[in-house]
């Protein structure tokens, strides 16, 4: 009996060792992340260096407690599912955002990357993909390499509510209504007059479109928005 109990306690410690591991070493093994996959993990932030990131993208803030300074969620909730953009509608997105080679275009929940891809590829503008899923993310950065587009184009895999996006030309959402309210008040704070922000089928409460158009793939009829700071701002109603 004293056999099996040694090995019975080894495989419980095996166990409880299994459980602590992170999902992604699980599912990815202790592969190294390429280069230009940045992390944000946990609510905590590292200072990036202008060598992060692409020339002429600032590299993001230490922004510290995101909830203190959004009010939003905790770091690391996943705000969306994952649905992917048809290439059709990514093209007019950036087409109605006017994306040109000197634009820096940040996608928000990036998924696979194709905005960014699309972004640099055809417009050779800078771009940034902030994509809080590892598998996402690596895929992402690894489809960049194979492109030739990896001095173009980054990924951040972090927490969209702990980015800076002050570097921000044009940005991208197709996300949950609720998380767009709770994004606006930081896209708000963040922006630079002149950042075009451009949504896919989901409206930003509380922000007024300067464009609005249909259109169809397939039988799916699809909506895109775009936004112009600060002009997208409602004003309040006069006393």
């Amino acid at each position: 009996m004293a056999p099996f109990y040694r090995s019975s306690k080894a495989i419980l410690v095996m166990v409880i060792l299994g459980m602590a591991l992170e999902p992604s070493h699980l599912l990815h093994g202790f592969k190294a992340r390429p280069p230009n996959v940045q992390e944000s993990r946990q609510g905590k932030r590292r200072v990036y260096t202008n060598d992060d990131f692409p020339p002429a993208v600032a590299p993001p803030a230490a922004n510290g407690d995101a909830a203190s300074q959004s009010g939003a969620v905790a770091s690391g909730e996943r705000v969306a599912p994952f649905v992917p953009t048809p290439m059709q509608i990514v093209d007019k997105m950036l087409e109605i955002a006017s994306v040109s080679s000197g634009d820096v275009v940040y996608d928000l929940g990036s998924g696979d990357g194709r905005i960014v891809l699309r972004a640099a590829e055809r417009f050779g503008a800078r771009a940034v993909g902030v994509e809080l899923d590892h598998g996402l993310a690596v895929e992402s950065a690894e489809k960049a390499k194979e492109m030739k587009l990896d001095k173009l184009v980054t990924i951040i895999e972090g927490d969209l509510f702990q980015t800076d996006f002050k570097p921000a030309t044009v940005v991208t959402i197709y996300l949950l209504l609720s998380t767009n309210d709770r994004l606006r008040p930081l896209l708000e704070k963040d922006l630079r007059p002149g950042t075009r922000v451009v949504a896919h089928d989901i409206r930003i409460p509380g922000w007024e479109p300067a464009r609005e158009e249909s259109f169809d793939v397939g039988t799916v009829p699809h909506t895109v928005y775009l936004y112009q700071i600060p002009g997208a701002f409602k004003k309040p109603p006069a006393p």
